[in-house]
């Protein structure tokens, strides 16, 4: 009975023992399943078409281990102000646009000096967006979307987005410009351009040139690579113009009055970043929402 029992014993523990040894099979991701039915199905029709030789075998076997479909990762610094005028500037051009009683409004000039021209009051604004390939190989990113809320919450809150396409690294005509069908995904839960239709036209207005045109190219991710994009937009004159007055009436009447005055500007971004990865094709990766408050003083910042 001893020895039954013995056996019994044995016999259970070399089970568990061949339990705990057994390799547990890797589950494979949602995404990595397409991208194998995606093979599987252009290897099949390559065979009915009596082509000999199907490469695509060999990825099928190592999508799954090289993680050849990852997406990449994104991450932006919030948006910095890198260009702007100043409290003084402002309410001199605003005074005698916001000021109805015409005994104040002839203390405009004499308090806060002429009205300056409109090419003076120019906003321009950074940001810096981190991409990370976790692959093993390179992938190329199609297009930039970023959407700004100036006044982010408040009743005046204004909202603006751009579109910006990528180019080859030896693209002469490189600037920007969204290609057909760019920041348009079919994901749920990227954002795409649509998703901002309340937009103001033109919030935005461009990419600033020069240097753009240089981060733009830096479209291809190296395998297991960063890449970082130094990007500046300008605000469009007459749109950020009607924005900002909604607010002057204040700080103008503090300044005639002999008060030191200042603009704190909350500022809310977020957008996407679209891929082209293996198999699976076009991809977003979302990025934000980046939080800040742009100050406005009586220095001048360019």
């Amino acid at each position: 009975m001893q020895n039954s029992l013995s056996a019994a014993s044995n016999h259970q523990a070399a089970q568990n023992s061949s339990t705990r040894l057994r390799p547990r099979k890797k589950k494979r991701s949602a995404l990595q399943i397409l991208s194998l039915c995606a093979l599987w199905t252009l290897c099949w029709g390559g065979a009915l078409l009596g082509l000999s030789s199907c490469g695509l075998l060999d990825e099928l076997a190592n999508l799954d281990t090289q993680g050849t479909t990852t997406p990449p990762t994104v991450t932006a610094s919030a948006l910095q102000l890198k260009s702007r005028p100043s409290i003084t500037q402002l309410a001199a051009y605003y005074c005698p646009v916001v000021i109805d009683d015409v005994i104040v409004r002839l203390g405009c000039a004499a308090i806060l000096g002429s009205p300056p021209p409109t090419s003076a009051l120019t906003f321009v604004f950074g940001v810096n967006i981190q991409i990370h390939n976790p692959n093993n190989i390179p992938v190329p990113a199609l297009d930039i979307l970023l959407a700004l809320r100036l006044f982010d919450g408040q009743a005046t809150e204004a909202l603006g987005a751009i579109c910006m396409s990528m180019c080859g690294s030896a693209d002469p005509t490189c600037d920007g410009s969204p290609k057909p069908g760019a920041c348009q995904s079919s994901q749920s839960d990227i954002r795409n351009l649509d998703d901002f239709a309340a937009r103001i036209p033109s919030l935005i207005a461009d990419i600033v040139t020069g240097k753009a045109e240089q981060e733009l190219r830096k479209s291809t991710i190296a395998a297991g690579g960063d890449v970082k994009l130094d990007l500046a937009f300008v605000l469009g004159l007459d749109q950020a113009l009607r924005v900002f007055q909604k607010t002057a009436l204040t700080y103008v009447m503090d300044m005639l009055s002999g008060r030191n005055a200042s603009l704190s500007v909350p500022v809310s971004a977020e957008g996407s970043v679209f891929f082209n990865l293996p198999v699976v094709g076009r991809l977003g990766v979302g990025y934000g929402p980046l939080k800040t408050t742009w100050q406005i003083d009586s220095t001048l910042l360019n």
